[in-house]
């Protein structure tokens, strides 16, 4: 393990917003304050710099910096090894060198260095997935709202219907970048489904589309039987989203 892998690790935690920014520039002020060789095999990387010195480097009053120290503990990304008199110092042996120290020890990031990243892994293909369907949802949610202002074969009463269904969605939904991927999935789909019949489309469901846990009343042998509903544009009972 290297201080420039933890620095990197730290950078990746901001990222996906486990810590924040001023967690982030305390915590990478204590990476890069250790020793380069104390990263190595049975090193010590103890930071033995004080509140003052650490708020000096980020800007911030020692206050703060033991606020947020506390923070980074809490979420298991140093420990404490203070004196007893909680004062942080380096221990020299006979010669004169630092054999320890009392402060801020870094062994438990080293030690959590494989899980860490595999979190950061799992978050950033979760933010990719949901990005992703904020995408395809807004842009569903564009499709429809123009297909709603260009139809011209249906009547101001079943387009008012239309256009109240998908508002629905929209308000539901929200801020599409905060929503789950799967309920924006949903939502995509019944917006492209309404959008594809203001334009007369039959389209025909694609496997992405498909979600078990979304059920209607008109179903049968899971499949939806267009026939049964004379009037499609009608409330139905459609779980998961507002009708």
């Amino acid at each position: 393990m290297t201080r420039g892998q933890l620095a990197v690790l730290a950078r990746n935690l901001m990222a996906i917003g486990m810590v924040t920014t001023a967690e982030y520039a305390l915590l990478e002020a204590i990476i890069t304050t250790a020793k380069a060789d104390a990263f190595d095999k049975g090193g010590r990387p103890i930071v033995y710099k004080s509140n003052r010195q650490l708020g000096y480097d980020i800007n911030k009053s020692p206050g703060r910096v033991s606020r947020i120290l506390s923070r980074l503990y809490d979420l298991g990304l140093v420990t404490m090894q203070d004196s007893a008199n909680f004062k942080r110092y380096p221990i020299r042996d006979g010669e004169g060198d630092i054999a320890d120290a009392c402060g801020i020890d870094l062994r438990v990031l080293i030690a959590r260095h494989h899980e860490l990243d595999q979190l950061v892994r799992q978050k950033r293909e979760e933010i990719r997935v949901r990005d992703s369907a904020a995408r395809r949802f807004r842009d569903a949610l564009r499709a429809a709202r123009y297909a709603l202002a260009s139809s011209t074969e249906r009547g101001e009463a079943i387009l008012g219907r239309i256009g109240s269904r998908v508002e629905k969605i929209a308000a539901f939904i929200g801020s599409a970048r905060y929503a789950p991927a799967q309920v924006l999935r949903k939502a995509t789909m019944l917006l492209e489904w309404l959008a594809d019949r203001l334009r007369n489309v039959n389209r025909i469901p694609q496997a992405s589309d498909i979600d078990a846990n979304m059920t209607c009343t008109d179903v049968e042998n899971d499949m939806h039987i267009q026939i049964t509903t004379p009037r499609p544009f009608e409330a139905r009972n459609c779980s998961g989203l507002p009708t």
